[in-house]
């Protein structure tokens, strides 16, 4: 056995129960490894539509950047690369999931590595299988979309998702500050627009470049005057 087999060998097994409450490790749909799939979130409830709300002719859509810290687990079989690996066999210990470091750039720079015993799981037909896993807290960056209602009064649709793991999803009514927890997951920046809001027309109204708005449905939109 070569330095570096033993090496993976050595190093301390994937921690399977600290990941319990955050989700299940399967096989990917977006590339040939193991991660760590969130738990499903309870779908929200749409808020009740106000008695006597006012239709709006047209709503706006903003899109903003964040950053997020949330536990990413890879892991696959590294082959004949492990022959040049010279990863720790003793990592330092990871942060604890109770808060957000304090420190992000000490955070940035931590990561952990483990082998994960497959013993016939994940549809692997080698039994005595072991797969290499990294595992990174971020932080991540994130994209919220605020779309407005279109009726007055009634309470914005907010979605959020970190790109490089779209899995990681919420979606609610209300504001920024409603977001719902999510297990491991902290929000660590405020938001940050990503350029002008997009303006949509409501249901029964039609854009019109003429006048630059949304006007009923069968209204004509007049010609531009010539200059």
């Amino acid at each position: 056995m070569s330095a570096e087999h033993d090496l993976f060998r050595r190093l301390p097994e994937l921690p399977e129960e600290t990941f319990e409450a955050v989700g299940t490790l399967e096989r990917s749909d977006r590339g040939p490894f193991v991660t760590l799939r969130p738990h499903k979130p309870e779908a929200p409830s749409e808020p009740p539509v106000l008695a006597h709300a006012v239709s709006k002719s047209s709503y706006s859509v903003r899109r903003y950047y964040t950053q997020a810290i949330y536990p990413r687990v890879i892991c696959y079989d590294p082959g004949v690369l492990v022959e040049s690996m010279a990863t720790r066999a003793d990592p330092p210990p990871s942060p604890g999931f109770d808060r957000p470091p304090s420190d992000l750039t000490v955070l940035a720079d931590r990561e952990r590595f483990y082998k994960l015993s497959t013993r016939g799981r994940f549809g692997l037909e080698n039994v005595n299988a072991a797969l290499w896993c990294s595992v990174k807290h971020g932080p991540w960056l994130a994209i919220a979309t605020e779309t407005e209602s279109c009726l007055e009064g009634e309470l914005n649709r907010w979605e959020f998702s970190i790109v490089e793991m779209p899995e990681v999803s919420l979606v609610w009514w209300g504001d920024w500050k409603d977001m719902p927890a999510f297990p491991s997951l902290y929000v660590t920046t405020d938001l940050v627009l990503t350029g002008q809001p997009e303006t949509y027309c409501c249901g029964g109204f039609t854009w019109c470049a003429t006048t630059g708005s949304c006007i009923p449905n069968g209204v004509p939109c007049m010609e531009a005057m010539p200059a």
